[in-house]
């Protein structure tokens, strides 16, 4: 787990099959990747955490 925005969702780095290396959020409800459609890289999302971009486009 990366971190938590609410303590219903939580950010997570996928490290195993085909998403591996890229950031999903997953919450009460499901999970989904960040940004929609498709997951960013752990580098991408971390820069844009650090930029504070916001999490989704």
């Amino acid at each position: 787990m990366l971190g938590a925005d609410d303590g219903l969702a939580y950010w997570v780095l996928v490290v195993t099959g085909s998403e591996r290396g890229r950031v999903w959020l997953v919450t009460d409800v499901g999970a989904y990747p960040c940004p929609l459609p498709k997951a960013l890289g752990f580098l991408d999302w971390v820069q844009r955490w650090h930029t504070g971009n916001g999490w989704w486009d």
